[in-house]
């Protein structure tokens, strides 16, 4: 968070880019991993999404990458190239590995799995970090918005809204529950948005 306030200019206690890296520091200290350390931090690799972890490289991917594999049927080698997805949330598609993708990923694998609500909060509010859906082969009850032909798509009504009312609430005050619903001007489910939340 404070590499992310640095970024914008804040008053910090430290720059930026000294923030991210005692933070990935941090995280490969609490896992044991500090041999790694200086390797990582100076990777100018692309992840999947097209983002590296260094933090001064912020050279755009190109539009695909190379993968090898090998069939499974015939045993034979071969390469393909893979089209990084597009994060449509995020500048528009247009930016996959500039410093605030890197700080919000770094984050993103320090709070894993224990901040799940955290991850969901930067989603929301910067499209960061970014997944690609997984493909749809049937309509998923649930998720109706999310279908055969748009999940390759990132689209702001594919995730998570709010938390539904617990159950407990509407077994303890069933006329209060009912008036909480109202106010949401939709079902209590989690891709209705909170009755105070600006509407896309």
């Amino acid at each position: 968070m404070i590499a992310e306030a640095g970024l914008k200019g804040w008053a910090t206690p430290m720059s930026d880019k000294q923030a991210y890296e005692k933070g990935i520091e941090q995280n490969f200290e609490y896992w044991g991993a500090e041999a790694h350390l200086a390797e990582y931090l100076s990777s100018s690799n692309y992840n999947r999404v097209g983002t590296s972890v260094k933090y001064d490289h912020t050279t755009e991917p190109s539009a695909t990458f190379s993968v090898k594999y090998k069939d499974a049927y015939t045993g034979a080698n071969g390469t393909a190239q893979i089209a990084y997805p597009s994060n449509t949330i995020y500048k528009n598609g247009t930016v996959k590995n500039d410093k605030l993708t890197k700080i919000i990923t770094q984050k993103y694998i320090a709070s894993f799995p224990y901040l799940p609500l955290e991850a969901w909060s930067d989603h929301r509010r910067l499209g960061l970090p970014f997944f690609e859906n997984p493909a749809v082969e049937q309509p998923i009850a649930t998720m109706p918005q999310i279908t055969s032909g748009n999940y390759s798509k990132n689209q702001l009504n594919f995730f998570p809204q709010r938390l539904r009312y617990p159950s407990s609430f509407k077994n303890a005050d069933q006329a209060n529950y009912d008036k909480a619903v109202t106010f949401l001007g939709g079902e209590d489910q989690i891709f209705t948005p909170l009755w105070w939340a600006k509407k896309q």
